[in-house]
Formats: C-alpha cells, structure tokens, sequence
C-alpha cells in the first residue's frame, strides 16, 4: 500500500505526464489501476475498454487481426495525445511489454510536450500462475488463455533505469 501512497503522491505532484503501466498479465495491474483512480485525479485509457468496445473478448478468445489491433492501438494513442493536450494526467493501461510499446507511447507523449513514467509492475511467475490458476476457479476478472500469458511473459521486456521506472512489487 504504502507504493500506491507513494505513486499517488507523484502523480499529484505532476502536471500533462502519461504513466506508461507496464506488467504481464496477472500481476496485479488492474489492481493498481483502481487504487489510483481512487486517491489520484487521472485519465485512464484502457486498452481492454477500447477492445472490448470494438467486441473483441479474452473469454471467447474473439480476438483482433493485425489490422483492427493497429486500429485499436490508434485510438488509444490518439485519447491519450487528447487528454495530455487538455493538460491531464493519463494512466494508459495495458502490458506495454516491449520497450517498442512504451517507445512509441514516449514519442505521443513527446508529441504534446508531455513528460512520460513507466509504472512496472512487477510479480514473480510463481504469483502470475497462482493468481492465473486462482481466476480459472472463480473467475474476478477475464480469462486470458495459458498460451497467451505464457507469451507475453517470455518476450517480456523489463522496464530499463533510463525509462524512468516507478516498479510496484505486488
């Protein structure tokens, strides 16, 4: 609790700075997410709401081609480069697992002359696969397949000290 306190407290003390949430699946990012919408005046962009809203479905495994994700990736982008322009703090939740990912929310936040903060975080595979076996019992959340987490955390690309890393250990 006392990272969320913390996290809190930075993201009050900043003005048009896009926090780049980065983490794999179930590791306890939605989790975060809601802490901070509570104690933290932010705007979210939420890559599950715009795929959800083009009724894409984990659960069904309705997944996006190439093409409908760039589409989905593009209007992330583009609120995003919205509310950094009307001056807000923007929380953009997703896994953004590559640096390729989080290099190209930079360069929107650059774009507006905005300041950018990856928020990491960070759970061992032993947490991910327990949480992951726990949802598939008594489901909180969507059900991401086992293939899907698995490849997502072996191309994960840990966040380096010059992306500017706030890391929550959860």
């Amino acid at each position: 609790m006392s990272d969320i306190i913390s996290l809190t407290s930075l993201i009050q003390n900043s003005h048009r700075t896009l926090f780049i949430l980065c983490g794999s699946p179930y590791t306890g990012k939605s989790f975060i997410v809601k802490q901070l919408l509570e104690h933290a005046e932010l705007k979210l962009v939420s890559i599950d709401n715009i795929f959800h809203a083009h009724g894409f479905d984990w659960d069904s495994n309705t997944l996006p081609d190439t093409n409908k994700w760039e589409r989905i990736l593009n209007e992330s982008y583009k609120l995003t480069k919205q509310a950094l322009t009307n001056g807000k703090n923007v929380l953009y939740d997703s896994t953004n697992h590559t640096v390729a990912s989080r290099d190209r929310l930079r360069e929107v936040a650059e774009s507006v002359d905005a300041d950018t903060k990856v928020v990491y975080v960070k759970s061992s595979i032993n947490n991910i696969w327990r949480r992951w076996e726990e949802n598939q019992k008594k489901p909180t959340r969507s059900i991401v397949s086992r293939e899907l987490v698995q490849q997502t955390i072996d191309i994960f690309e840990e966040p380096k000290n010059w992306e500017d890393v706030y890391i929550i250990n959860n």
